[in-house]
């Protein structure tokens, strides 16, 4: 599902007149393929049912980097919040 998003993703910049480069279609799919993997660690974790993963999996392709600069905005705020307490 992750791959699917990645494509989908970028065959929706390619209809808004962006360039098809093979390289960044890859560039992509490696990002996207992170991304799900962190959403199957997750989905893994928390117990989500596999058609809710495979969900989350496809925005989570569709997003690429953006979902993964998101996760990583919660993380060093929840780092920095529990810094402060002590």
């Amino acid at each position: 599902m992750t791959l699917l998003g990645a494509v989908a993703s970028y065959a929706y910049r390619i209809l808004n007149g962006e360039e098809f480069r093979w390289s960044i279609l890859c560039l992509q799919a490696i990002v996207a393929i992170f991304a799900g993997a962190l959403v199957l660690l997750t989905a893994n974790y928390y117990h989500w049912a596999a058609e809710f993963a495979g969900g989350i999996a496809g925005l989570a392709g569709w997003s690429g980097a953006e979902f993964i600069k998101t996760l990583e905005k919660r993380f060093l705020r929840r780092i920095n919040g529990d810094q402060d307490d002590n």
